[in-house]
């Protein structure tokens, strides 16, 4: 087996070198007036978004970025922290990170492992197995991930940003022409939460996408919130660790049955969502957000297969109190009910005032509601919150002077939603929306340094007959 991942890196190295022309690592290297280097980029988050983006800058000839995730070494994105299903929920046949490559997809790393029967074989892939292609990704294209440093203030600078960070060594800070957010579902504001739970003992509950430990929950009953997949995930996990029982309230009357996402995974939406007119962007999204995507089905019988478990449609809760007993739950049918822990799957927010980061730069930054007429309905709200980002996904300001600024920031995360559509964040979308932020980033970093390069050719010296001095004409 080992053998046969080495031919695949073999063969994957020999398509780079094949597709590598033009292969000069090319943006002026520049530096700070105290001597500092200036990074051409740096990604914030090495999961899925930031490793496509990585990889694509590499192959564009940028070489010189970093990626920054909070995460230890090989545990970047959700997929073994906090993503809790069996397998991933879209199909085997996706690909992104793999730069264009046709030797670093997934299917060629798992046939190279397991053979090409074995692929045809699989119907979804194994979250565990689909983080160890990532890390082999990471690993075979050399991608530059700093891990366990967080990114924690974002300052206006002559080149661009000064990226404020924390990591194992303190605080320290560097100095970038591009930041790019690609911090996935949770990086543009984080959880949404019904209601307060400050009140409640933080030993007592759990958002879906809080990393902790399920033994907690043996014996114990558990409540969960929500009719998202994650919800339910969350609820067989709990089971799956012994809870004594797992109520789970949906406030839905059935599970809906239309996935509009499997309508808009074509090239065209993908690639020209962002160039449509506003109003056709808003039909789109307003659809999406007014019809919720059912869960799996295989998520569904999971929870189904223990008899301790039981569904609440048509059933949300008001308020949580807790009590000498545990947590009491007022229902909106008008009844109570008592439980010992509980977990929000109530999915994610964009709201940038919660994005630390962005202090000093968050009221510069143009959002739908400021562009485009929109009710108070909750829908339209949310629309609101959301940047008004430009075609590469890049930030834009409220004034010319903050746009000059603010474009240098990148949102490759679920706050690019309304902007750029379905394939905002996630697995579906990444090789568009990778390549669409690449090419933003190779044209403006061109662009900011033409002149550089057009006087480099004025006073370009070269001779193609180096060596061959006494060339003349013959005959003459």
């Amino acid at each position: 087996m080992k053998d046969s991942l080495q031919d695949l890196e073999a063969r994957l190295a020999w398509e780079r070198v094949t597709m590598a022309y033009p292969d000069r690592v090319w943006p002026v290297q520049r530096k700070t007036e105290r001597g500092e280097p200036v990074l051409d980029a740096v990604v914030i988050g090495g999961g899925l978004a930031g490793l496509a983006i990585s990889v694509r800058l590499l192959r564009m000839g940028i070489a010189n970025f970093t990626v920054l995730d909070e995460n230890p070494e090989d545990h970047e994105g959700p997929w073994i922290t906090y993503a809790r299903m069996h397998t991933l929920r879209t199909e085997k046949r996706l690909h992104g990170p793999d730069g264009g490559f046709p030797s670093a997809t997934f299917r060629a790393w798992y046939e190279a492992q397991f053979g090409a029967a074995a692929y045809a074989a699989l119907t979804l892939i194994p979250r565990d197995q689909w983080m160890d292609y990532l890390i082999w990704v990471r690993k075979v294209f050399g991608v530059p991930v700093v891990n366990e440093t967080r990114v924690v203030q974002l300052s206006p600078h002559p080149s661009g940003f000064r990226v404020g960070i924390e990591g194992p060594a303190g605080p320290s800070s560097m100095v970038a022409r591009k930041v790019i957010a690609a911090t996935g579902l949770v990086g543009a504001g984080g959880p949404r939460l019904p209601f307060d739970m400050s009140t409640i003992d933080p030993a007592r509950w759990k958002h879906s996408s809080d990393i902790f430990d399920f033994e907690q929950l043996r014996g114990k009953r558990v409540a969960v919130l929500g009719g998202n997949a994650s919800a339910l995930d969350n609820a067989a996990t709990a089971l799956d660790y012994g809870a004594a029982r797992v109520d789970h309230f949906i406030r839905r009357a059935a599970h809906p049955q239309r996935n509009n996402l499997r309508y808009l995974e074509f090239a065209g939406m993908f690639r020209s969502f962002p160039l449509m007119k506003d109003e056709q962007r808003l039909r789109v999204v307003r659809t999406n957000m007014a019809t919720a995507v059912p869960p799996p089905l295989w998520s569904i019988e999971r929870c189904e297969a223990f008899p301790n478990f039981r569904f609440h449609m048509s059933t949300g809760w008001t308020a949580v109190e807790q009590t000498s007993q545990g947590l009491a739950l007022t229902l909106t049918t008008g009844g109570r009910h008592e439980t010992d822990f509980i977990i929000l799957g109530t999915g994610y927010e964009v709201d940038l005032e919660k994005v630390g980061y962005l202090d000093g730069l968050r009221d510069d930054i143009l959002l739908w509601r400021d562009v485009v007429d929109l009710d108070d309905t909750p829908i339209d709200s949310a629309i609101g919150r959301h940047p008004y980002l430009g075609p590469n996904l890049e930030c834009r300001g409220r004034s010319a002077a903050a746009d000059r600024i603010l474009s240098n920031l990148i949102f490759a995360n679920n706050a690019a939603l309304v902007s750029i559509g379905p394939g905002y964040t996630g697995m579906n979308g990444s090789p568009f929306t990778s390549t669409r932020v690449v090419e933003g980033i190779v044209e403006q970093l061109y662009l900011q340094d033409a002149d550089t390069y057009i006087t480099d050719l004025e006073n370009f010296e070269h001779s193609e007959f180096t060596g061959k001095s006494n060339l003349a004409a013959v005959g003459a």
